[in-house]
């Protein structure tokens, strides 16, 4: 089953790579999807719900589920970090949970001089966010650290800074740190709103 991921169409949710993201399965057909993904070593992709229920040509992001804990019901918490940005190119089969082909897609990562301003700014925005979310100490020390990673200081960008998953998919899309980075500094920087001919520029 090489080339295959299992799919997990979730409301307003996403992947990214190099980043951990819990998830709290209950039905009995996700259960099952994870404990084969844990046996066979097979990527989940976490998809955005569609009404179509037709995934073909979805680019998404995958990686191989953990089990945090695991309830007497059969309800289960696990977590994902993002491994795989792939394109799912043909549907293969559900039973009971739906199975895709898929190619791998690459990046363009590379950060050159202006890169870094802009990667810095960023980072001073989550460090204030992890300031007022993070309260323990030793979480936001940890949390800065993994920051060194640009890709995932930028992913992290758009998991917690974002709000419109819109957004955050065409942040997860795109192809080159440049163009993530673009995204997210057009939706979370400064704004400027014209008050009219004869007024100042409101600026925040």
């Amino acid at each position: 089953m090489d080339n295959k991921v299992f799919l997990f169409p979730l409301n307003n949710s996403l992947l990214f790579r190099k980043v951990t993201l819990p998830y709290h399965i209950f039905e009995s057909r996700y259960r099952k999807m994870v404990k084969d993904a844990i046996e066979m070593q097979m990527p989940i992709g976490v998809v955005p719900f569609s009404l179509e229920n037709d995934y073909e040509d979805v680019i998404c992001v995958a990686g191989i589920p953990h089990i945090l804990t695991t309830y007497a019901d059969g309800r289960m918490d696990i977590y994902i970090t993002g491994a795989i940005k792939c394109k799912l190119t043909e549907f293969d089969q559900e039973n009971p949970y739906k199975i895709y082909y898929y190619k791998t897609l690459d990046e363009d990562m590379f950060v050159d001089d202006v890169l870094e301003y802009e990667i810095e700014a960023l980072r001073g925005l989550l460090e204030r966010w992890a300031s007022h979310f993070l309260q323990d100490i030793n979480q936001r020390r940890n949390f800065s650290l993994t920051l060194d990673d640009p890709e995932v200081l930028v992913n992290y960008c758009a998991v917690f800074l974002l709000d419109d998953i819109e957004m955050k998919k065409q942040v997860m899309e795109a192809d080159s740190m440049e163009g993530k980075i673009q995204i997210i500094l057009k939706a979370v920087g400064p704004k400027e709103i014209p008050l009219g001919p004869f007024m100042p520029t409101l600026r925040f």
